[in-house]
């Protein structure tokens, strides 16, 4: 993929006030050129080399323009010429966009460039030049404190978390112990209690977790990284069974990789993967899944069928998650084909076909955002001195970054204010008892 390293440096742009105008902050100028890098990204442009050779030029060219900008930089580029994806257009036929950039301001530059392809300015025509600063109230600022309170009154069950977690990594070789953060402190400090007593009954079996990583989560099984999860809800004896025989599901974990390779080759080199967040399945389970759609795929070739003509001889640009049986067919948010186990060949087959367009924008679009993403990240958490920014795991990179635009176009007003929170991002408004603050992406 085109290199993001020269790109989104010229996102990072820091500008200085004014006393009659203010200029657009890193956020904003990240999202106004959004839409108008996914027109032209060069991995778009796969099947045709000349025009990806040309965007990735200009690309580079307007890079540089912007850093110089950044830096009160007086620079001159020629004029920088863009082949520009149509939905409107046939497949192969491209709109040839040249814009000249002579301008110092970063916003003149951006809204030049959105001209030039068409592309709707609204988001920066909403943007204020002045720095007049509007008075307003927020539910963050009502209750940004309250949330501070309710965390220092759950310090010490959280001291006690810590001191429980330490016991059992001490005494038995634990390497780690971590829990999802969406649980209660004080259910988290329940179910540690109760490992602890069912380790000092039956402490010969603890030996079989030495070196393990224990998370507390929604399942008990060994998930596909090999962290032994024990189920909050559960019983203590379900969470002993799967101690005692742990070592079993650590076969059923050095068979998936085996599978998976099995499975990317008869897909024409599809890679296999797993998403952040899906559904929590054992080691045993998965393989059981993996196995299940090999199957069905090899009756599919064995009955003489094979893939459409169009789709390309090799599909290793591209992605695939198995899922449980009752998952949905389609395309992520994030570019990759999601299919339940047990899903007909046919029907995965013709799927993939007719979504490979589908798949190849919202991939490149996830190569983008999760960069962006990951940047203003970490600004706003400096920027607000949080303690922890999290997300829900439904709050995809594009709401994020919008989520995150938000807050920082507003850091005047909030900044004090959310000194030392943590910050949940989902989609609605809550106070949890241990003082996590949420809020939803598109606050008020």
């Amino acid at each position: 993929m085109y290199s993001w390293l020269k790109f989104k440096q010229a996102f990072r742009i820091v500008c200085v006030p004014r006393v009659f105008s203010r200029c657009l902050s890193s956020a904003e100028v990240s999202t106004a050129l959004r839409p108008f890098y996914f027109n032209v990204h060069p991995d778009l442009f796969g099947k045709y080399p000349e025009q990806r050779k040309t965007n990735e030029y200009s690309l580079q060219q307007l890079s540089a323009f912007l850093e110089a900008q950044q830096s009160k930089r007086s620079i001159t580029i020629p004029p920088l010429s863009f082949y520009v994806r149509q939905k409107d257009m046939p497949e192969g036929n491209f709109r040839l966009v040249k814009i000249s950039l002579n301008s110092n301001d970063v916003r003149d530059t951006v809204v030049k460039v959105l001209n030039a392809c068409d592309i709707s300015t609204s988001y920066i025509d909403k943007i204020p030049r002045s720095t007049h600063k509007t008075e307003y109230r927020e539910w963050i600022i009502e209750n940004s404190a309250v949330a501070k309170e309710k965390y220092e009154s759950t310090n010490a069950t959280r001291k006690q978390v810590e001191s429980l977690i330490e016991r059992l990594c001490k005494n038995y070789g634990i390497k780690e112990v971590k829990y999802d953060s969406g649980w209660n402190i004080s259910h988290i400090r329940g179910a540690l209690q109760s490992l602890v007593s069912l380790s000092t009954q039956h402490s010969h079996h603890m030996d079989n977790l030495k070196d393990r990583t224990i998370a507390l989560g929604q399942f008990t099984g060994v998930s596909l990284d090999g962290d032994v999860f024990l189920s909050i809800i559960d019983v203590r004896n379900e969470w002993l069974s799967l101690i005692k025989k742990v070592s079993q599901e650590d076969a059923a974990l050095s068979m998936i990789p085996i599978y998976e390779k099995t499975l990317s080759s008869i897909l024409r080199n599809i890679h296999v993967r797993r998403r952040k967040f899906m559904p929590k399945v054992s080691a045993t389970q998965y393989c059981n899944h993996l196995r299940q759609l090999i199957t069905s795929i090899g009756d599919f070739y064995g009955k003489g069928k094979k893939f459409s003509d169009l789709v390309p001889e090799c599909l290793e640009k591209y992605e695939i998650v198995v899922e449980p049986e009752a998952g949905p067919l389609m395309v992520s948010p994030t570019g990759q084909f999601i299919t339940p186990s047990s899903c007909p060949a046919d029907e995965l087959m013709a799927f993939i076909a007719n979504h490979l367009d589908e798949a190849t924008l919202l991939l490149t679009e996830y190569s983008i955002n999760k960069h962006v993403e990951r940047a203003l990240y970490d600004e706003v958490k400096q920027r607000f001195e949080l303690l922890d920014l999290r997300k829900d795991d439904s709050i995809t990179p594009a709401l994020m970054i919008l989520c995150c635009q938000r807050l920082l176009t507003r850091k005047a007003h909030l900044n004090t204010l959310l000194r030392g929170n943590i910050l949940y991002i989902t989609h609605y408004y809550s106070v949890l008892n241990e003082g996590t603050l949420c809020i939803p992406w598109n606050f008020k």
